[in-house]
C-alpha cells in the first residue's frame, strides 16, 4: 500500500514562499516610517550627495528644492575626468546624527540633525544643524522640507 504525504512538501513550499516574500519586502528599501524616511533622506542627500535618490522620498517644497538643484547642476554635477573615483576622493567627509524629534501631530514629524563636515583639503571643520520635516500623505511618509537650522 502506497501512501503519499503532501504536508512536508507543502510546508517546505510555504517556507520557500515566505522566505522569498521576506526578501522582497526587505529589498524594497525604506520602510514607511518617519524616522527611517528622514534618515534615508539625510544619507542620500548628505552622504551620497545624490539629489535624484533624495527626490524619490520627497514631496512639496523639498521636492521643489531638489529639482532646482538638479537643474542647476545639470551637466556639471559629478562630471570629473576620472569619474566616480575622483568624485569620492574630493567630496568632504560628512557625518550626521539625529538630535531631536518633535511630533507635531499624527501626520507631521520634525527632525533636527547635527552634521559634521570635514573637507578633504584643509583643516577647517564645519558643523551645521538641519531641520527635516516629514509628512504622511495618503498613508505614505515623505520629506516635505529641509533647511539649515543653525
Amino acid at each position: 500500500m502506497k501512501t503519499t504525504t503532501t504536508a512536508p512538501r507543502s510546508a517546505g513550499l510555504l517556507l520557500v514562499i515566505f522566505f522569498i516574500g521576506s526578501l522582497a519586502l526587505l529589498s524594497c528599501g525604506v520602510r514607511n516610517d518617519p524616522r527611517e524616511i528622514a534618515d534615508a533622506f539625510c544619507f542620500r542627500y548628505f552622504i551620497k550627495l545624490n539629489q535624484l535618490e533624495a527626490l524619490e522620498i520627497s514631496s512639496g517644497l523639498a521636492a521643489d528644492k531638489l529639482r532646482k538643484e538638479i537643474e542647476l547642476l545639470k551637466g556639471g554635477a559629478r562630471h570629473f575626468q576620472d569619474g566616480e573615483r575622483e568624485f569620492h576622493q574630493l567630496k568632504p567627509f560628512i557625518d550626521y546624527k539625529m538630535i531631536q524629534r518633535t511630533d507635531q501631530d499624527d501626520d507631521h514629524v520634525m527632525f533636527l540633525y547635527h552634521l559634521n563636515i570635514e573637507p578633504r583639503q584643509g583643516d577647517e571643520k564645519l558643523e551645521r544643524e538641519i531641520l527635516v520635516s516629514a509628512v504622511r500623505e495618503n498613508g505614505r511618509w515623505t520629506i516635505n522640507n529641509y533647511e539649515n537650522y543653525r
